[in-house]
């Protein structure tokens, strides 16, 4: 192997396969972007807007944000935006001291530490998933994923809150919230030290675009908004983002598919007597010992079948149900 693609299978070590079959390895949304919305965002694409430093955030989308958020509390200097959810992790990574995160959790934040040279503790959940006992303080980021990424479960709010009174900051990633549809969002009344990371990508079919949000206090977001690079999410991607807003009830719609063939997936799964987390992500989680996740990987990758490997198991993106029903099927006969 050469040196180049060393360092990028080192630093980016996600499947880069072709994708001409069954690819369930990354949370993408089963369904396009929809086909009508694409048109009106190309209708209302300005060519005059094209050629300039376009404002990044632009106000009337930190407004739809600020609507589709619904609080009385949340003002237009308590949101930014970022190139996708993983930029306002990266920026994080340099704002703070320390990096604190709980595996198994996003394969992300361990990269993006390494990447930027930030110094990091990582500390295993517990057997029950919970966030252990931890001594943090002043001057650490705590990236909590909520649902968790890659197991879906939900952390209690008081373990939240245990957090935050001891001083660290929390980044409090909701990337998969709309398929839950509770937020801790209320605790940014209480805690200056909590932001909360929405994204555009996984609800909204907009993977593509890479456009992201955070939530958080005038002062955070002051701070934030220093460290990102300036023009930092195009023009094109704040024009989708705030077509999809405008259109919520399309996506609503999908969200319920997904969400129920999540159910499905888990009632499936436990009676064919697998153990899986009580997911609340657009993803199932099998808990697997080694022999056995590398030995369903490889079998599901002869039927061009792609899923997500991770040390405590396999997550599998819910597809849609023919999809669904393929690897069923296969996990049927493996069992």
């Amino acid at each position: 192997m050469n040196p180049v693609d060393l360092i990028i299978r080192r630093a980016y070590p996600y499947e880069t396969e072709k994708r001409d079959r069954i690819y369930l390895a990354l949370n993408e949304n089963p369904f396009p972007f929809p086909e009508e919305l694409t048109k009106e965002v190309f209708r209302r694409l300005d060519g005059d807007k094209m050629r300039i430093y376009y404002d990044s955030p632009d106000k009337e989308l930190i407004e739809k944000i600020l609507e589709y958020l619904d609080t009385d509390f949340l003002r237009e200097n308590n949101v930014s935006i970022g190139n996708g959810a993983d930029e306002i992790i990266y920026v994080m990574m340099i704002m703070f001291d320390r990096a604190v995160f709980f595996p198994p959790t996003y394969s992300c934040y361990r990269i993006f530490a390494k990447a930027v040279g930030a110094k990091y503790l990582e500390v295993p959940l517990t057997k029950d998933l919970k966030i252990p006992e931890i001594e943090v303080g002043e001057g650490d980021v705590v990236f909590i994923p909520n649902p968790n990424n890659p197991t879906g479960h939900i952390f209690e709010k008081e373990e939240i809150k245990k957090i935050l009174k001891k001083g660290a900051f929390v980044a409090l990633d909701e990337a998969y919230y709309e398929f839950h549809g509770e937020s801790y969002i209320d605790l940014l009344k209480e805690y200056e030290n909590l932001a909360i990371i929405r994204t555009f990508s996984k609800a909204f079919s907009l993977a593509a675009q890479r456009i992201g949000y955070v939530i958080s206090s005038e002062k955070f977001i002051d701070a934030y908004n220093r460290v990102r690079l300036p023009f930092n999410v195009s023009y094109v991607s704040q024009t989708f983002a705030k077509v999809a807003l405008e259109h919520i009830g399309i996506f609503k719609e999908r969200i319920e598919y997904i969400v129920s063939e999540r159910e499905r997936m888990k009632k499936a799964l436990k009676e064919l007597n697998y153990s899986i987390s009580d997911s609340r992500g657009n993803f199932v989680f099998i808990f697997m010992d080694k022999r056995e996740r590398d030995r369903l990987v490889e079998q599901l990758r002869w039927k061009n079948i792609a899923v997500r490997s991770f040390r405590e198991g396999v997550r599998i993106t819910i597809g849609k149900r023919e999809e669904n029903e393929t690897i069923l099927k296969e996990l049927e006969v493996f069992r």
